[in-house]
This record gives structure tokens, sequence and C-alpha cells, in this order.
């Protein structure tokens, strides 16, 4: 009566093990069926998982590890998303496949699997191998952070990454090409405000460069009384990176984030509609795991107003007595004497 859900039907029957799924089962108890056809096709869903236990148990566990798609394809379509949420689609399209691979296994699935597995075919394959190549293992909560491409799959990044963390160790080894190249050891690379990054060697190792094959490389730049001041093209080139080093990665991660989202956003209907298979299929299964653990049994839904329960057991009031160490005595009931125009509503799990 306070709309709380303790204490309430849903409460008792919710064994539902993704957020989707939960939701679902909620709207079919506070809607349910009057179409037998219909109420018979999900019975016979939840049957097939009452009689094949293995399946029941694999299905669930891939389940488990499906987060709520649906609501991270509504925030990056929105524009509030962030990286965690394309994970969760990366995430949730694993488990659609892995689904999809245990039900398929499976023969003469009833009406209800069968379409939703035809669903969660649909889905692009490559889509969850590009977001899982993409996306780091630990992820920001806000895109502006940075950190969330995974490292190797933009060499770009990698090389703005390296010169944003690590420029020391970039210089030093970029020194030690320089050596080589000089055939001396006698090279520093050194930074001052007004040059920027030069390389410095003594008079001696200086006039060699200004020499022919080195001075293809090493452009002259300052005579010191004890030494000379040389850059090169690559050094000059560095230095810029270095300086917008930060802008540059993080530009190239929101560049990687926004093509992951157009890429889920071309396949935003599809992605929905295997969602909603999903959260059908683990409302199927759920129930059967209520309908084996709680010993319940498949009702009789026909077209007729007959009313019969042999040994019926309210959920609720059960799972109440339960809690206070009490049994329920099952009872019968037999309504089909009504009148004609009475409405007979037939519920259940």
């Amino acid at each position: 009566m306070a709309g709380a859900r303790e204490g309430s039907l849903l409460t008792c029957v919710d064994l539902t093990v993704t957020p989707a799924g939960g939701r679902l089962l909620a709207e079919r108890i506070g809607a349910p069926l009057t179409d037998v056809a219909r109420i018979k096709a999900r019975l016979d869903a939840v049957q097939h998982f009452v009689e094949a236990p293995a399946l029941r148990a694999d299905v669930r566990a891939s389940l488990k590890s499906a987060p709520d798609m649906a609501r991270a394809l509504s925030r990056l379509t929105l524009g509030r998303g962030g990286p965690r949420d394309l994970a969760a689609l990366r995430d949730g399209l694993i488990a659609c496949r892995a689904t999809a691979q245990r039900l398929r296994a499976e023969p003469d699935a009833p009406q209800d699997l069968a379409g939703a597995l035809a669903f969660l075919d649909a889905l692009d394959p490559d889509l969850h191998k590009r977001m899982d190549a993409a996306l780091a293992d630990e992820l920001p909560l806000n895109k502006r952070d940075g950190g969330f491409v995974r490292e190797g799959y933009l060499p770009e990044l990698d090389e703005a990454r390296a010169l944003r963390d690590a420029s020391r160790r970039v210089i030093a080894s970029l020194q030690a090409e320089y050596c080589e190249a000089a055939q001396t050891k006698q090279i520093k690379i050194k930074h001052n405000n007004f040059l920027g990054y030069y390389i410095e060697t003594n008079q001696a190792n200086g006039e060699r460069l200004l020499s022919p094959p080195f001075n293809a490389q090493f452009i002259h730049r300052q005579t010191m009384a004890d030494a000379m001041r040389f850059s090169t093209t690559q050094l000059v080139e560095l230095e810029t990176k270095i300086a917008s080093a930060a802008d540059r990665a993080l530009a190239m991660e929101m560049g990687v984030f926004d093509e992951l989202c157009a890429l889920a956003q071309a396949q935003a209907d599809i992605i929905k509609t295997a969602a909603a298979a999903l959260a059908a299929i683990d409302a199927a299964s759920a129930l059967a795991e209520l309908a084996v653990q709680r010993e319940w049994t498949r009702p009789i839904v026909d077209d007729s107003l007959a009313f019969k329960i042999e040994g019926g057991r309210h959920p609720v009031v059960e799972a109440a007595l339960k809690r206070s160490g009490d049994g329920f005595v099952a009872n019968d009931c037999d309504l089909s004497g009504v009148d004609a125009g009475a409405l007979a509503i037939v519920t259940g799990p």
C-alpha cells in the first residue's frame, strides 16, 4: 500500500539476474496477458528451461555478466554517456553472443525462445570485438578524464601518451640514437626557454657535424666558446609534439569515443531488440528456476471460465510464513461455477 517493494508478489517471485529482466517481470506482473495463445507461449519457454536444467544453469550464468544495455545505449544516444556505458554495451553484446550460442545448441526451442534467438543472431558479431579492442580494462567515469582507450589500439595515441608521460625517456632514447648517428658519445640533448630542445657537443665534434654526411641530419644553430649547438628536423617536431601531447592524446581518445558511439547508434534498433530478447530469456529462465525450487506446476490455461486450483499455495503468504518458521497449508479452490458474466483472470508463474 505504501509502494514499497518488500512484501510484494514481485519480491517473492523475482529470481532474474539482470536489471532488464527484473523490469520486464515487473511489467508482466503489472499487466497480465489475457491472450491464451501468448500465455501458452510464455509458459512453453518456462517449461523448456524447467526440463533442461543444464541449459537453465548455463544461460543464467552467462546472463549474470550482462549489464543494462538499453540504459547504456540511451545515455550514449543522448550524449550523456561515458566510457563505462560503452563497456556495458560491449559486455552485454558478449553475453548476447554466449547466450545465443548456448540456445542454438538446444533442439526444438519453443516459439518465444526461437524468436529471442533470432534477435540475438541479428547483432553485428564485429561490434563487441571492436569495442573490446578499443576499451581499456580500467575505465574512468568521465570521458574527459581520458585513459579509456587500450594501449596498442591507436599507435598515434600511444606515441602522444609516451611523450606526455615519459618525455625524459623519449629524449634519452633520441639522444642515444644521435650519439650513434654522429659516431660519438659526446652529445647531449638539452633544453632552455630560448632555444627549446637542442643538441650540444664539444667544438671538435661540432666541426665534424658541420661536414658531410653529418650536416644532412644535424642543423647548426649556435656556436659557443667551448661548445656547438645543433638541431634536427626530428627534434623540432618532437618538441612541438611534447608541447601539445596531452591535448592531442585526449583529442584522439575523444575521437575514438565518438567513433564507437556512432557504431553503436548505427545499430541502435538491433541492440534494443537484442536487449529486450535477453530480458525475456532472463524472465523465462528465472521463472523456471523458481518453479523448480518451489515445486510449482504449470497451469492449464484455456478459453473457458473454469478456475480450479488443487493444492494451491499463495506465494506471498507462504514466503511470510516461512520467515516466521511456520509452514503453509495448501488448499483447493474451485470457482468454475461463477456467473457467465463474471471475469476470470488466470495469472501465475
